[in-house]
């Protein structure tokens, strides 16, 4: 073979090994395609990864160029190494991945040790050691690189790779100056954004809070500011960089979590004033409110509204450090906080002149529910005193205004208030009624569906408050006021679970047709009501139904029920026993009357209905006897033998073998009816029954003509 041949041979696994999409574009492989070469007219070669690796191998049992046989090792590492990376994500590599790759990278080090690609192929076994979960090794490697090749073109990446071990190992410090080695390379590097943020994290992690924050800073300004510095919204960003953003908030919130106050945290920003600086404010306040610390979250959204009083985020973040209170349960710094935020944002003051209030609604919104009349104000006053003399302060306005203007457009409104300030007080006897006038006594209001609502809660709290038979009485009257509710308001998202509860507690109080009539309004609304409210409907109906004996209703109830109830209820049980009970019922029933033949179908339906019951073997039984009662022989013997042949450990067996032997006896089958009788003498504990038993079946295997059996 002619060298020209050989380097046809090799440009070609050149060609297939290029095709995978390596970022090493070396020069001198591929500057052999400039050379003239003679190419012979033969079958085309495959530029797959098997046969390039063949070519290369070829090549090197043929060539002693040692340019080119170093060249040709290193693309069969290359190779190794994609197909490895290839068969892995196919799920389908070996016991030792990558291991081929690092003896060719391995081997082509020590062979060419001056190769001038040297810096590609460690980059290559560094690769390799680290897809093969051996980081330690790909340190050392990448540490090579650094020490013998300090300008290769992937300096960058190989320190963020160096860096990113060395953080794993947690050697912060190292790791630190790895990053700081890519920021060093430029904003040109595909990893300055990563290194920005993991330069920052290896700081924190060193304590050294100020340093990281101001890599944090960095990628901040990158990521965040629009070219004309305006903040850019994070719901805009992808994924990836939202999450990066975000998590980048995050450290920089518990960064300034370490600082001595707060105002060294404003004395940081002071210095760096950034238009982005509301949203550090919030994710630290956020941070506090996630570790429980109320006042510290609150005051941290407070500083930056007194830092930042015109901004357009500022309310916003006041709000959050009202709601922290409440969280917190601090009702006076609540009252304080409403208060503060009434002089910042009326609407005379001076954030309004640099803010339009119609693009901030919920601003306004929030404004309006603390500017009240004065029956409001002393409704706050109540709020924060707590006193009975407080609250009954407030109640005298409300009524005060009720009896001067009862017909006015506010007076359902303020009813309602009259209702909240009496059950806030604890008087839900007054609550109720009031929560009711509301509801009921007035034209359609914004407020009426959750003045229904509101009077069952304050009969739920005043029941607490009593004890029979006064509790039983008002329980009564709460029931009533629910149906008036779910009657009146079927659209509110709470009616069909306050119908569905009163026709339960209807059933609790033992009265059964009215527990049964509103159980059928529930499943007669339109629109249905929900599968869960609808079973407990079922659940009661059937139970009431059962109660009032009228088994065949609930049998059907029950029966409904049992097709909606998930098979992994833990009730389900009961209800399969209930409807067990119904069928067995009707079958008690039809015997009562003396219709046998519905009572035998009845008995027996119940193993249909209900096979895993614990009343199937007794409805059998019954049905046996039932059949026997009317004579018909067969059918009896074929229950009673299915009976013996399922509950062998019965207690009603030894009833079953003296019925099997009589309904053996009257279908004439005498040599079954020995047989059982048989049976019974061997079971009995009466001699007399014994031997009574043996004497009849030596008779009936006589008439039959077994005379062997007769004379054992």
């Amino acid at each position: 073979m002619t060298r020209h041949r050989i380097l046809v041979l090799l440009v070609a696994g050149c060609v297939a090994a290029c095709s995978a999409g390596g970022r090493d574009q070396s020069p001198t492989i591929g500057s052999l395609g400039d050379k003239p070469v003679e190419v012979r007219p033969s079958a085309p070669l495959e530029a797959t990864g098997d046969k390039a690796a063949e070519s290369y191998r070829a090549f090197l049992e043929l060539s002693d160029d040692h340019e080119l046989r170093a060249e040709a090792m290193r693309r069969l590492g290359d190779l190794a190494l994609e197909s490895t990376e290839a068969r892995l994500a196919d799920e389908t590599g070996g016991e030792q991945p990558f291991n081929d790759a690092i003896q060719q990278y391995e081997s082509l080090l020590e062979t060419y040790p001056d190769y001038e690609n040297n810096d590609s192929v460690l980059y290559q076994l560094a690769r390799a050691y680290e897809n093969n979960g051996r980081p330690d090794q790909a340190l050392v490697v990448l540490n090579q690189i650094i020490a013998r090749h300090p300008d290769t073109q992937r300096i960058d990446e190989v320190q963020f790779r160096r860096g990113e071990i060395l953080f794993l190992n947690q050697r912060y410090g190292e790791a630190e100056r790895a990053y700081t080695a890519v920021l060093d390379f430029g904003e040109t590097s595909e990893f300055y954004d990563e290194s920005l943020y993991k330069h920052g994290w290896s700081l924190f992690k060193q304590s050294f809070h100020e340093e990281g924050l101001n890599s944090f800073f960095v990628l901040f300004d990158r990521m965040l500011l629009s070219s004309g510095a305006e903040v850019l919204p994070l719901e805009n960003f992808e994924s990836a960089d939202r999450e990066l953003v975000e998590d980048t908030l995050r450290v920089s919130a518990v960064s300034f979590s370490y600082f001595t106050d707060l105002d060294a945290v404003g004395s940081y920003l002071e210095m760096r004033r950034r238009p982005y600086e509301h949203l550090l404010y919030a994710t630290l306040g956020n941070l506090y409110l996630e570790q429980e610390r109320y006042v510290d979250a609150a005051d941290t959204y407070i500083a930056f509204a007194e830092r930042n009083p015109v901004h357009a985020d500022a309310p916003a973040l006041f709000m959050r450090a009202i709601d922290a209170y409440a969280e917190g349960d601090f009702p006076s710094l609540v009252l304080d906080g409403k208060k503060a935020f009434i002089e910042r944002y009326q609407l005379t003051e001076i954030y309004w002149e640099h803010n339009d209030p119609a693009a901030q609604p919920e601003v306004v919104a929030y404004l309006k529910q603390n500017l009240t009349d004065i029956a409001q104000h002393y409704h706050a006053v109540a709020q924060a005193a707590g006193t009975p003399e407080s609250y009954a302060e407030a109640a005298h306005w409300y009524r005060t205004f009720l009896g001067s203007f009862p017909q006015e457009p506010e007076a359902a409104r303020m009813n309602f208030l009259l209702a909240e300030i009496l059950f806030e007080s604890g008087d839900y006897r007054q609550a109720a009624h009031e929560y009711e006038r509301t509801a009921y006594n007035y034209p359609p209001h914004a407020d009426g569906a959750e003045a229904g609502y509101a009077a069952l809660l304050a009969y739920t709290e005043h029941a607490e408050q009593l004890d029979e038979p006064e509790r039983t009485e008002w329980h009564r009257e709460s029931i009533v006021s629910s149906l008036k509710f779910a009657n009146t308001y079927p659209a509110h998202p709470e009616s069909e679970r306050v119908i569905t509860k009163a026709a339960a507690d209807l059933f609790a109080l033992n009265d059964m047709p009215r527990a049964a009539q509103v159980s059928t309004m529930i499943l007669q609304r339109n629109p249905p009501v929900s599968p869960q409210n609808r079973l407990i409907a079922l659940t009661v109906l059937g139970h009431s139904q059962f109660d009032l004996n009228q088994f065949g209703a609930a049998e059907a109830a029950y029966t409904q029920a049992l097709m909606i109830m998930p098979a992994d209820d833990e009730k389900r049980d009961d209800m399969v026993a209930r409807l067990a009970s119904s069928v067995y019922k009707q079958g008690e029933a039809a015997r009562d009357a003396n219709d046998m033949a519905a009572a035998v179908d009845h008995f027996r339906r119940v193993a249909v209905v209900a096979p895993g019951s614990s009343i199937v073997p007794t409805a059998e039984y019954d049905a046996a006897a039932a059949l026997i009662g009317l004579e018909r022989w067969g059918e009896a013997a074929g229950v009673l033998e299915d009976f013996r042949a399922r509950y062998p450990d019965h207690e009603l067996n030894n009833d079953v073998d003296e019925k099997l032997a009589a309904a053996y006896l009257k279908s004439d089958q005498p040599v079954k009816a020995a047989g059982e009788l048989e049976r019974i003498a061997s079971t009995s504990t009466d001699h007399a029954v014994r031997e009574q038993s043996l004497w009849q079946a030596q008779e009936l295997y006589e008439q039959a003509g077994m005379i062997g059996e007769t004379a054992r």
